[in-house]
């Protein structure tokens, strides 16, 4: 089963204060590579819009089944 990572992405689409979950199979997740997740969110806008992007982990990885809960 793969690993599934979880990504908070915050950004400014013009002067709106934006954000969004990413979830990769990487357990990096760089600026450049959560800009193509923002621009396919946001088509209609121009690239030069979407600024101040922070990539930041969220939680840890998970490799369970949906319904299980994890033991800490």
């Amino acid at each position: 089963m793969s690993r599934n990572h979880y990504f908070l992405v915050s950004y400014r689409l013009g002067r709106q204060k934006k954000s969004t979950e990413v979830q990769a199979a990487a357990p990096v997740l760089t600026p450049e590579q959560a800009r193509y997740h923002i621009e396919s969110l946001h088509g209609s806008q121009l690239p030069g819009e979407i600024t101040d992007i922070e990539v930041k982990p969220m939680g840890g990885a998970t490799d369970q089944e949906p319904g299980q809960q994890r033991q800490t």
